[in-house]
């Protein structure tokens, strides 16, 4: 009788953990989908100011002073940590995010702002 349970309790533990995670496993987003999804969200939601490539040549980003986000410099100088802060606060006339994006997709728009300067790089080597 033993033997019988200790079967059913071994295979029912196998077949959970088969199968219970098996979905979460294909509902992990791949880079590519996060980087669309960033892509997405800062065509949203930035490019209004920082311009479609990043670098704060529309008419708004001029108004208002927007970084241009490709500059080397720039990008050398400011953390990861301080890229987030301020899209969360939003300094000067750039508004808050905090309150309307989730915390995945405000780091997902840091790594974002990063890949704008490397795709500068890029384009001048070829």
């Amino acid at each position: 009788m033993r033997s019988g349970k200790l079967k059913l309790t071994v295979l029912s533990a196998l077949f959970l953990s088969l199968f219970a995670t098996t979905p979460l496993a294909l509902h992990q987003p791949t880079s590519a989908q996060n980087t669309s999804d960033a892509a997405s969200l800062f065509e949203k939601n930035c490019a209004k100011c920082h311009g479609k490539d990043g670098r704060a040549k529309t008419l708004r980003g001029r108004s208002v002073g927007a970084q241009n986000l490709t500059d080397a410099k720039w990008q050398a100088k400011e953390t990861d940590a301080e890229i987030l802060a301020a899209i969360k606060k939003g300094p000067g006339a750039m508004p808050s995010f905090e309150k309307k994006l989730s915390q995945a997709e405000l780091e997902s728009l840091v790594a974002y702002v990063r890949s704008l300067k490397r795709e500068k790089q890029e384009e001048k080597k070829k």
